[in-house]
């Protein structure tokens, strides 16, 4: 039958910003690659016939990455503008390649066996979660949602919808979210997806919920630094040869990254270009090109081609700053 994959990648972001500025969210790194990246080692897996990929107008990072990087059949579809995660579904049109779908989220990092999925006609990833408000939940009766809530200010379920979806007939859930922008049913100038699946409920289209195993969200800083913890964990990774630092693994250091009279990690990701010296780092994720001088950082994201000097604990320094202290 063959299989679509839908990712949508024009999110603009704002809750990681300042890195967010010189380039989209999916294309921040941990662990040594883009979001994005580690999102299509798992997709490369499923042998999809066909990738759309929904980006922000103006793209120069995102189908440049993928194009490099994998040989796959894309689609780069603009979203205009940033008007919620159903408007970004809605734009791709996937309905009329007559594929049964997968959608993941462009800034979510799930491991599970996807062919669970596969077994249903329509059904939503699940986990779930301690605080409820923070996510869109799902109520489950009799088997299947009956209801879908956008972030709940009652704790009416713990089902946290994690951001993969599969459809075996998407021109239902396309139907929906024609329906959807046909009302212009927007909530803070957004068209939720959640909207569409409450659709496709209240019709009896019979969504059924996958328990997925890990779910690593990369939406705000302090959880791009713990999917950096978690995928650093998992990975085993080649070090270069430092002659004058010590490695605490697990850590992703770049090739050409340079390393002086510095300990490194562990749970640090140091991308290419990057320099450190004088310097103890952990839990950190230091950025193309910057540069770390006499630092003992913990917790920190430093920016590309930022400079930080004399710095102690966690900082948060965007792009091109510099920043001196002592």
């Amino acid at each position: 039958m063959g299989l679509g994959v839908i990712i949508p990648a024009a999110g603009e972001g704002q809750r990681l910003r300042p890195h967010t500025l010189r380039k989209p969210k999916v294309m921040l790194e941990v662990a040594g690659k883009p979001i994005i990246g580690h999102i299509l080692d798992r997709v490369s897996r499923l042998n999809p016939d066909r990738i759309w990929v929904v980006v922000p107008p103006a793209d120069e990072w995102i189908s440049s990455y993928l194009q490099m990087h994998y040989r796959m059949n894309f689609e780069f579809v603009v979203q205009p503008e940033p008007r919620g995660l159903g408007h970004a579904v809605w734009c791709a049109g996937a309905d009329r390649a007559g594929l049964p779908l997968l959608i993941l989220l462009g800034d979510t990092i799930v491991d599970f066996d996807f062919q669970s999925m596969f077994q249903t006609d329509f059904s939503i990833g699940v986990k779930e979660v301690s605080d409820p408000s923070r996510f869109g939940v799902v109520l489950v009766e009799n088997g299947v949602v009956s209801k879908v809530i956008e972030k709940p200010r009652e704790p009416v379920s713990r089902l946290a919808i994690v951001g993969v979806y599969y459809f075996r007939e998407p021109k239902l859930l396309y139907q929906s979210l024609e329906r959807l922008i046909a009302e212009n049913r927007m909530i803070r100038g957004e068209y939720q997806f959640t909207d569409a699946l409450q659709f496709l409920a209240d019709q009896g289209t019979g969504i059924r919920t996958v328990d997925v195993d890990v779910w690593l969200d990369c939406g705000t800083p302090e959880a791009l630094l713990e999917t950096n913890r978690l995928l650093l964990e998992r990975q085993m990774t080649a070090l270069p040869e430092l002659n004058t630092a010590r490695v605490v693994p697990p850590v992703f250091i770049a090739p050409n990254a340079r390393i002086e009279r510095s300990e490194i990690g562990p749970y640090v990701a140091v991308s290419a270009g990057a320099q450190i010296s004088g310097s103890v780092v952990k839990d950190s994720l230091i950025y193309q090109g910057a540069r770390v001088e006499n630092c003992r950082l913990s917790g920190a994201i430093v920016g590309e081609d930022a400079e930080v000097r004399g710095v102690d604990g966690a900082v948060n320094v965007g792009p091109g700053v510099r920043l001196t202290r002592g």
